[in-house]
């Protein structure tokens, strides 16, 4: 069913058609009327109806007057404009504002509702076309969704650069500028006798009394990690302040979900950092933090500085750089490994009345790493490393020093040998391709680390990183080395000129290219050839 407002000041036509038109037989409800446009405005706006028949000479506000509020807040109600004159002006007016019929006074029922009935198809494929923009908006709206998720997610594992970073966020509608951030992890424990459709269930009610929380908080930013983890990455400008705004929210996140739901939560928060990249290193360590419920308990509020509190100096983390160990695992070998751990060992032994605290937290810190640098690579923490099923059993085994070195050394061992037998596998046939592209366009003048990253399907810094790290040398070394062979190839088997042959290995400067020559042979292309 259709329905129809009728706009007019002249009660005889106006009762004429409410009255005479048998709207019952129809498929259109006569659904209200006015006598002027001021008067029926607020009407509209509350009837919302389909078709609009107003007069367009009324007191107050006329026809026309109305017709332009109405197709401005209300696009969709299609309108039909009533005369008493053949006016030119007003029909081509009426036009530009988007009125469906300008119909000429004294209008027959008959006539009216054959008018009706050729709007209801347009009505129809409007409503279809509103429909599917909104299905479309929604779908796109998702996907815009699961790709901010994928995007924080990445932000937080800190493999998207700074650059990258900035505009992704602002595509997203993410103000992530700040001079300090700090990272929470939230994890629910379920009751065990609560069913999947049950647990499900409080899984939405704990996602919504957190977004209740954070939401219109502009200085925080939360996604879902993984089914069972939610994090809160907090902005901030001054590090004390922050961290007590992190304790603070988790204080209240807590307590709203365990007073209004059967769960009870687990909170990590890592330590406040300066920089983006400080983002992945914060939420590594809260992390950690949720990793000693056996020493602090479950549901609790645990902060990187609680693992270490009662025999630490200071307040500081352990005394040694967390990315030594990152390092290690890309660009170490096992020769080294005893060095590494006598190393953090030392820092351990430092604490002598917490030491299986502090292991614990070295090698939290070495699993953690090793994890995210097996999955960058491909594989799997747990096949790699299956000891890592059980963290809290191996090290409740673990008694003495040589115990703990041995279960290190085994660690670094594992990762060593799969990061070398993966690293052949991962990078050789990017390398193989951008060599075999290089070969066969060395001499375009336009080729470029760029293009060359885009031929094997990498970012341009990705690719970069890559190359020099497989080859040795960077990409323009590599590059004027094989233009260099090239050009000594010419110089002593063809006639060609040395201009010439600056062209034909990809330089445009004849002189740029004795430059380079020389410094790569000692020599000058005309003393080469000899």
């Amino acid at each position: 069913m259709y329905k129809v407002f009728l706009v007019e000041d002249e009660i005889v036509v106006r009762d004429g058609i409410r009255d005479d038109t048998k709207w019952e037989e129809t498929d259109f409800i006569f659904c209200g009327e006015a006598p002027d446009g001021e008067i029926a405005l607020p009407l509209i706006q509350e009837m919302k109806p389909d078709i609009l028949i107003t007069d367009i000479k009324m007191p107050f506000m006329d026809g026309l007057q109305l017709s332009r509020v109405v197709k401005k807040n209300m696009p969709w109600i299609k309108i039909i404009i009533l005369s008493g004159h053949d006016e030119f002006d007003f029909a081509k007016e009426a036009i530009s504002i988007g009125v469906a019929e300008y119909l000429l006074k004294p209008i027959s029922s008959v006539n009216l509702l054959n008018v009706l009935k050729k709007m209801t198809s347009q009505i129809e494929t409007e409503k279809k076309e509103r429909e599917n923009i909104e299905k479309l908006s929604i779908q796109l709206e998702n996907n815009k969704n699961l790709l901010k998720e994928k995007f924080l997610n990445e932000l937080s594992q800190g493999i998207v650069s700074p650059v990258e970073t900035i505009e992704k966020a602002k595509y997203f509608g993410i103000n992530i500028i700040s001079k300090f951030y700090t990272v929470l992890v939230i994890e629910p424990e379920f009751p065990p006798e609560l069913s999947s459709s049950g647990e499900y269930l409080e899984r939405l009610k704990i996602e919504a009394l957190i977004s209740g929380i954070t939401d219109q908080n502009p200085d925080i930013i939360k996604f879902k990690r993984n089914l069972a983890q939610t994090v809160l990455i907090l902005k901030g400008d001054n590090m004390q302040t922050l961290e007590e705004n992190a304790y603070a929210m988790a204080q209240s996140i807590k307590y709203e979900v365990e007073r209004n739901s059967s769960c009870m939560l687990t909170i990590g928060i890592g330590e406040a950092k300066e920089r983006l990249q400080g983002i992945s290193q914060s939420l590594a360590e809260a992390d950690s933090a949720t990793q000693f419920v056996h020493v602090f308990g479950t549901n609790k509020i645990i902060g990187i500085s609680d693992i270490i509190k009662g025999g630490f100096k200071d307040n500081k983390l352990l005394d040694y750089d967390h990315n030594k160990i990152n390092d290690f695992f890309k660009f170490g070998n096992t020769d080294n490994t005893g060095e590494l751990i006598l190393e953090l060992m030392k820092c351990v032994k430092e604490y002598r009345d917490s030491i299986p605290l502090y292991f614990y937290y070295i090698f939290l810190d070495i699993i953690f790493a090793a994890s995210k640098f097996i999955n960058e690579l491909g594989g799997n923490i747990e096949e790699v490393i299956p000891e890592a099923l059980s963290l809290e059993e191996l090290i409740s085994h673990i008694r003495s020093s040589s115990e703990r070195i041995g279960y290190l050394e085994i660690i670094f061992k594992k990762v060593l040998e799969y990061r070398d037998t993966k690293k052949e596998d991962k990078y050789g046939d990017i390398i193989h391709n951008a060599k075999t592209h290089i070969a066969n366009n060395y001499a375009c003048h336009e080729i470029s680390l760029n293009s060359v990253a885009s031929s094997v399907n990498v970012s341009p810094s990705h690719f970069s990183t890559i190359f020099s790290q497989e080859t040795g040398s960077t990409f323009i070394e590599y590059l004027t080395d094989v233009r260099i062979e090239k050009a000594k190839e010419l110089l002593k088997s063809s006639s060609l000129k040395t201009s010439e042959i600056t062209f034909k290995v990809g330089y445009n400067d004849p002189q740029y290219f004795s430059y380079v020559f020389k410094k790569r042979t000692g020599m000058t292309p005309k003393e080469f050839r000899g």
